[in-house]
């Protein structure tokens, strides 16, 4: 039993730790420049808008961008 939650904790820290490094590098380009980040990301944001109809990224809204500066 202690090796399964050692295990589920190593899982569980790869994980928080990728989102706490690739949500904020996906949500930034809401409101920083495109040239600042990696064309990877910037693709990567430019699919997941046209696959999914995201208006919120995709228009930017004063107040979908003044989120992000809180």
């Amino acid at each position: 039993m202690g090796a399964f939650v050692k295990l589920l904790d190593l899982l569980l820290f790869v994980y928080f730790l990728l989102i706490a490094i690739v949500a904020p590098l996906f949500d930034g380009q809401v409101s920083l420049p495109k040239h600042i980040f990696p064309p990877v990301l910037v693709d990567l944001k430019s699919w997941y808008t046209q696959q999914y109809g995201d208006y919120l990224v995709s228009e930017k809204p004063h107040f979908f961008v003044g989120l992000f500066g809180l």
